[in-house]
């Protein structure tokens, strides 16, 4: 998928009837609750910041931690997954995550919040 229909696909799926930032993080809120398949199989990518990952390392994704309408904006919303290793369970951010076992609605979720994170 190009970046154009990328940008389209989030402006229409995501921040349609959206009128200010508050409404656009709720966008996300509801795009990625509603469109992720869980649990995934997804690679830790090199900016995950998380003690005890590493990059590469493969995990299991299991939860939206972002489970509540908390008051939030744009500035602020960053989507929250609970992932699980052998050893360990930890939260990590979504744009921290590569999908590699996932359907291709999850995998585009993904891929469109990195989009978003990388681009604006």
């Amino acid at each position: 998928m190009n970046k154009q229909e990328r940008k389209d696909r989030i402006e229409d799926e995501v921040f349609v009837d959206c009128y200010d930032e508050y409404e656009m993080a709720m966008g996300w809120f509801y795009y990625i609750e509603d469109n992720l398949t869980l649990p995934f199989k997804a690679k830790v990518l090199e900016n995950s910041g998380i003690n005890g990952l590493e990059e590469g390392e493969i995990v299991e994704v299991y939860e939206f931690t972002n489970s509540s309408e908390d008051e939030v904006s744009i500035d602020n919303f960053v989507p929250i997954m609970g992932i699980q290793t052998e050893e360990h369970i930890y939260d990590i951010p979504l744009q921290s995550l590569q999908g590699i076992d996932c359907d291709e609605v999850t995998e585009n979720v993904i891929e469109d919040w990195r989009y978003w994170c990388e681009s604006y």
